[in-house]
């Protein structure tokens, strides 16, 4: 039985002008295929251009060619004064800071999509509690970020990003600032979530590691341009948790990625 296909991106291309002469060419001619409910990981060296394909598929850069199909409608066609609804209705985004609101408490942060885009309906409003129990905030619902850790905000910041339900949660290095026993816990926190949710996730990491922990599939890119240099299936068995990290094909796929990366 085939994968249901959400996203499909086909020879994308982008390219930045430094100066009138001087041009850059980030990423060149990728495509690749992701399927719903599945975590998608985009690992590479420095410069391989995987930010700059995550704001393509958030659609906060237009490529300079190629296309980005999501549920069959093209996000580099979507006109400008339409891109934000778009987001709001299609897009979570997790960034490496995790951007709240100092002057609201974990629950108004966590809230602050369903204000905007008035959904503050019972069911919604229980499904954000639902998620904060998951992540583990419940008791520390009326706390202020500056009383948070940097973990705990983060968690905040994912539960704000599926508390509008978009099919599409976009993760940039949304642990790359935490040492690394909270990145290992927090790893463990977004798959629970997932496991509940079973959003689609597309993160980009700089960590082999979390790469193989998280993923179905990860897209190892080549040094600029970036262009797929291979995509790798994770056979690891879910629910995953301390145990994987033991095994034995755990430590096989980290040195397997680190060798084509090089």
């Amino acid at each position: 039985m085939s994968k249901e296909v959400l996203l499909d991106v086909r020879h994308l291309t982008q390219q930045f002008h430094l100066t009138k002469k001087i041009k850059v060419k980030a990423v060149d001619d990728v495509s690749f295929q992701i399927h719903k409910g599945e975590i998608f990981g985009l690992v590479g060296e420095s410069g391989s251009g995987k930010t700059t394909l995550l704001n393509i598929l958030a659609a906060l850069d237009k490529p300079t060619a190629g296309e980005v199909l999501l549920n069959g409608k093209n996000l580099v066609s979507v006109k400008e004064k339409e891109i934000s609804a778009f987001r709001r209705n299609h897009l979570g985004f997790v960034f490496q800071d995790s951007v709240l609101l100092p002057w609201k408490n974990v629950r108004q942060n966590a809230e602050f999509p369903l204000v905007i885009q008035k959904k503050q309906t019972k069911e919604n409003e229980e499904k954000l509690d639902e998620l904060l129990e998951l992540a583990g905030l419940s008791e520390f619902k009326t706390a202020l970020p500056r009383e948070l850790s940097g973990g705990m905000k983060q968690r905040v910041s994912i539960v704000r990003a599926l508390s509008y339900d978009a099919p599409l949660l976009l993760m940039d290095e949304p642990f790359g600032a935490l040492d690394a026993l909270t990145r290992d816990h927090l790893n463990e926190e977004l798959l629970k979530i997932w496991q509940k949710t079973k959003k689609t996730v597309i993160f980009v990491t700089h960590s082999i590691e979390e790469a193989t922990f998280l993923s179905d599939r990860v897209l190892v890119m080549s040094a600029r341009p970036g262009r797929v240099k291979e995509m790798v299936e994770i056979d690891l068995p879910r629910p995953r948790g301390e145990a994987t990290r033991n095994d034995p094909k755990f430590t096989e796929y980290n040195k397997y990625l680190r060798g084509i990366i090089g």
